[in-house]
């Protein structure tokens, strides 16, 4: 603030040059008697006004404090309905010029900076070489030094500082410089934005919203609460390691209908478990700790428990262990203890869209309800008809009304004559059924009667065979004897 008073009176060529301590002593001063001019007297007094509201500003940033000062102080002589308009004229064109040049020297002393300071860090984070001459490099000037940046660095940097949300909640934090722990100035920030903008990468949503808001962290955190907190859900799900992911995977599958029916084995691997599941568990995280009653939050319980749903119909086995054999001329020479991984991916399951559903169902409503003439099948309703025509169509739907209920009745009264006649063909068949079954168990009877018969002849004829053995042996007996 210092250079710009002296621009100040550098201008209107005032052979003093002050920088006030107290307003007093504007009054003290013997340079204002012997050379009384308006422009004088009004610029020393804008300057005790400026330097005075700089000591009592309570802004943080330095560079939109020393811009409010400026300018709120230039306008309490502007607005002065006790100045000349020519008076006005003069003072805002001494305020530009001193603009103008103190914005020159600041531009001429960023390019010394620029020139002769050193590069103290030429690697990016993973110690790569960074050519300074590449349109994708941010050179940071910090503490009479250079530091080379890759611009992708550099907005990871920021992301992370203003994206902080411990436990999901957000608490914003100013970026910083990561080789010596300095926070970037506000003119940095506005650079690494728009060297972000001209270089070949996607632009960083939560990096453009903390500049719509003036890089103001109160304000940013006020306004973009919750993307901050979706933005720190979606880091934590697809950047934490799966021992960490684990039980939130086995929790979410538990709470759902279907996939609560899975037998997962204890020994499936759980890398490969948690990183199936990982866009499942963002959409859990966004239910369970993102803001509740909300269009998104219902959506995306409707659309996780789709996508639950269908993974578990895909393939109800997943999760269970096969042992598989191999056999060599009935031996079994090797086992396989294998894991059933078949599954489709989150993004290749269907899950119907809630809007278009919920359009299309008051659609159907609509047109439910008001009752369209037939006209409608062709897309066309002509608004221009006569009552008569309107009468002529109400009596042809009438009649035609009247002729389907005929066909109606007439399609029920063949339909009662069919059940009739079907009824009578199945008492017939029950009869003849009947009939058979009793010729049948004549039949069994006699093939019993004959079994009979049979069975009693061989009994005849086992004791004939007796006899006769009998008789041999007798007369075995007597040849011994």
């Amino acid at each position: 603030m210092k250079t710009f008073f002296n621009i100040l009176q550098k201008i209107i060529n005032l052979k003093k040059h002050i920088y006030p301590d107290d307003i007093f002593e504007l009054f003290l001063d013997n340079d204002i008697y012997s050379e009384y001019n308006k422009e004088y007297v009004i610029i020393r007094v804008l300057i005790n006004l400026m330097y005075h509201k700089n000591k009592k500003a309570n802004i943080q940033n330095y560079y939109l404090k020393n811009a409010k000062i400026k300018f709120s102080s230039l306008n309490s002589f502007i607005n002065n309905s006790f100045f000349s308009k020519e008076l006005k004229e003069q003072i805002l064109n001494i305020f530009s010029k001193a603009q103008k040049t103190y914005y020159a020297f600041s531009k001429f002393a960023h390019l010394y900076r620029f020139k002769k300071y050193p590069i103290v860090v030429d690697t990016d984070l993973t110690l790569n070489t960074i050519e300074e001459n590449n349109r994708n490099t941010f050179i940071l000037l910090q503490n009479k030094s250079k530091y080379l940046f890759k611009i992708h660095d550099l907005v990871n940097i920021i992301e992370n500082a203003i994206g902080n949300a411990p436990e999901f909640f957000s608490e914003p934090l100013w970026p910083k410089n990561p080789y010596n722990n300095q926070k970037f100035n506000m003119s940095t920030l506005y650079n690494i934005y728009f060297k972000m903008k001209s270089c070949d990468r996607l632009l960083s949503q939560l990096f453009h919203f903390f500049f719509l808001e003036n890089f103001i962290v109160n304000k940013f955190t006020e306004n973009y609460e919750i993307f901050i907190r979706e933005n720190a859900i979606k880091k934590f799900v697809f950047n934490s390691p799966y021992t960490t992911l684990y039980l939130s995977t086995i929790n979410m599958l538990k709470s759902n209908k279907f996939t609560r029916r899975l037998e997962i084995n204890i020994d499936f691997p759980k890398e490969k478990l948690v990183e199936i599941f990982r866009p499942f568990l963002y959409y859990y995280y966004i239910i369970n700790y993102g803001f509740k009653e909300t269009e998104k939050f219902f959506n995306y319980k409707e659309i996780l428990n789709n996508k639950l749903k269908n993974f578990y119909s895909y393939n109800k086995n997943f999760g269970r262990k096969i042992v598989k054999l191999t056999t060599y001329f009935g031996k079994v020479i090797k086992i396989e203890r294998l894991f059933n991984t078949n599954h489709i991916g989150f993004h290749e399951l269907y899950s119907p869209n809630i809007k278009s559903q919920i359009i299309y169902f008051n659609y159907i409503n609509i047109v439910d309800t008001n009752n369209y003439t037939d006209n409608q099948n062709n897309n066309e309703i002509n608004f221009n008809e006569d009552n008569n025509d309107a009468d002529n169509d109400a009596d042809n739907d009438a009649d035609n009304d009247a002729d389907a209920d005929a066909d109606a009745d007439d399609a029920a009264d063949n339909y009662a004559d069919d059940d009739a006649d079907n009824d009578a063909d199945a008492d017939d068949a029950a009869d003849n059924y009947a009939d058979d079954d009793a010729d049948n168990d004549a039949d069994a009877d006699d093939a019993d009667d004959n079994d009979a018969d049979d069975d009693a002849d061989d009994d005849d004829a086992d004791n004939e065979s007796d006899d006769d053995d009998e008789t041999i042996m007798d007369n075995d007996t007597d040849s011994i004897s």
